[in-house]
Parts: C-alpha cells; sequence; structure tokens
C-alpha cells in the first residue's frame, strides 16, 4: 500500500511541474512568436520570455496573466542595484476601455507616477497587447556594458484618472525582486532588498531603544538615585558616565543607519520621526559634551 501511494505521489508530482513549465513554455503568443527561454516569476502571476543574440541584444515578452482594465503593468531591469529604486522599466498601461499603452519609464524615487521617458540602454521597439486576459509587453533591448545578468523587478499596480497609482505593499509586491540572465537562463528569486532593508530598519530600531531608552535613562538614574548614597561615592560619577557615553556611542550608530535608510529610499519622509530623532541626538550630544570636557580637563 505504501508503494502504491509512493507512486501516486510521484505521479502528482510529475504532473504539476509539466503544468508549471506548459504554462511557460505552451504558451502560443497571438504574433506567432516563439521565444527560446522563459521562466515563470515567482509572484504577481507573471511570466518573462526571451531570446538572446550574440550581438548583445534580447527580445523579451512580459506577461502578466489575469489582468483586468484600469491597472499597469511594468518589467523593468536595475543596473545599480536590486529593487525598485533606479529601475529602468518598460511599462503597458490598460484603459477602461482595454486599450494598452507601452512606453519607457526611469524610475527615479520611490515617488514615481511611471512617466514616460527615455532609459539608460537602448530600446528600439517597444508594444504591448491584452489577450484573453493577459497583458504582454513585447521589447527589444540593447544591453549595456556586453553584460547578460542584472537585476529584475516587475509590478503591477491600479490605474486611477489616466495615470498609474502606487502599488500594493503586500508581500508578493515586495518580493517582486529577482536575476536574469539572458545568455544562460539563470534566473534567481528576489527578497534580498526588502530583506537587507528591513535588518537595517530593525538594527536601527535596536540600536536607539537601547540608547535612548535603555543606556540613558540607566545614567541619569544612577546620578539620581545613587550619589545619594556615601558608600557610591565617586563610583556613582564612572557609572552615570559610562552609562551616558556608552549611549551616545549606541545612539551615533543608530544615527548613522537611519542616515543610510533615508539615502536609500528617496521620496519617502518620516517627517514626525525624523524630528523626534534630530531632538534626541541634539539633546544627547549636548548631554555628553560635559563628559569630554571633564576628561579634557583631568
Amino acid at each position: 500500500m505504501s508503494k502504491i501511494l509512493a507512486i501516486l505521489f510521484c505521479i502528482l508530482l510529475t504532473n504539476l511541474s509539466v503544468s508549471y513549465a506548459q504554462n511557460c513554455n505552451s504558451f502560443a503568443f497571438s504574433s506567432n512568436a516563439v521565444y527560446a527561454t522563459c521562466v515563470t516569476l515567482p509572484v504577481l502571476n507573471s511570466h518573462l520570455h526571451w531570446n538572446y543574440h550574440a550581438n548583445g541584444t534580447v527580445d523579451v515578452a512580459f506577461r502578466h496573466t489575469g489582468s483586468n482594465t484600469n491597472q499597469w503593468v511594468a518589467w523593468a531591469l536595475n543596473f545599480q542595484r536590486p529593487g525598485m529604486l533606479g529601475a529602468q522599466a518598460l511599462v503597458a498601461l490598460t484603459s477602461s476601455n482595454g486599450t494598452v499603452q507601452a512606453y519607457t519609464s526611469a524610475v527615479a524615487g520611490y515617488d514615481t507616477s511611471l512617466q514616460p521617458s527615455s532609459l539608460s540602454f537602448e530600446v528600439p521597439m517597444i508594444r504591448s497587447e491584452r489577450v484573453n486576459g493577459d497583458v504582454i509587453i513585447y521589447a527589444t533591448l540593447v544591453l549595456p556594458r556586453g553584460g547578460t545578468r542584472f537585476n529584475q523587478v516587475w509590478q503591477v499596480g491600479p490605474v486611477t484618472n489616466g495615470a498609474p497609482s502606487i502599488h500594493g505593499l503586500g508581500s508578493d509586491n515586495r518580493n517582486s525582486i529577482g536575476s536574469v540572465d539572458f545568455s544562460t537562463g539563470q534566473t534567481a528569486a528576489g527578497g534580498n532588498v526588502g530583506g537587507s532593508r528591513m535588518r537595517r530598519r530593525n538594527t536601527h530600531g535596536v540600536l536607539n531603544a537601547v540608547s535612548w531608552g535603555v543606556l540613558m535613562p540607566m545614567g541619569a538614574m544612577t546620578a539620581r538615585y545613587l550619589k545619594v548614597f556615601k558608600v557610591a561615592n565617586p563610583a556613582w560619577f564612572y557609572i552615570h558616565a559610562a552609562c551616558q557615553t556608552s549611549a551616545y556611542a549606541v545612539g551615533v550608530a543608530g544615527w548613522a543607519t537611519g542616515l543610510k535608510l533615508g539615502s536609500d529610499s528617496a521620496g519617502i519622509t518620516h517627517t514626525s520621526h525624523r524630528n523626534i530623532g534630530i531632538i534626541l541626538f541634539t539633546l544627547g550630544t549636548l548631554q555628553v559634551h560635559p563628559i569630554f570636557f571633564f576628561y579634557l580637563c583631568l
């Protein structure tokens, strides 16, 4: 009985893998175009088909299934870093009457509205169509610097008053990144960008919580409550100084990670958070100055 179940399980896995491959490889384009390589991207019901040529050009077809009207679809390469910022995008804008407009757009910030603009590499041809609920972007790309492996990002969002609006922030939207090698056909799933940024955000939060929320109050309480005991004199002062100095050092590290996060998030401003951080850092700097002067005078 166990052998029969094992055989059935293997057959099921085989059928699933075959159907998964057919979802990409067996798709028939309306123009009868044939692409040598294709991959089913891990999120957002998307597929990438391409033909790579030895002269450094590549014909691509990005396909998003289950698309509705009043929706934009984009696929992009990023030569600078993984993720959206700096991406060179191919965009398909679907209007309420079902027509699709294709154009290029360079993403300069997180507040982009995906307005038409030229890219950092040549795109001799770009067009799009909507067939049976699938939006497909066709393009010919002249790959820069003779490279074949690049970061890629793809995204889907709503159209409001005829213009692209901000996309959703669900897990699929945050994980629609990866890499593609047009020569070898190898791709890698994304997630590193969000994970790296999330780690920096967590580090920023932990450093500042330890600095301003733990060490700095401990130093203040040491000076307030221990100095009344003669047995603690002058130890209370050195404990106080150590806590305040350590708090400031950790706070500087937290401040630096915050600046790095800000520089990596152009177009995104958390005004209240930033103002609170500036006030805390300024007060912390004023707080530790007497300690430095004390040691300079010794």
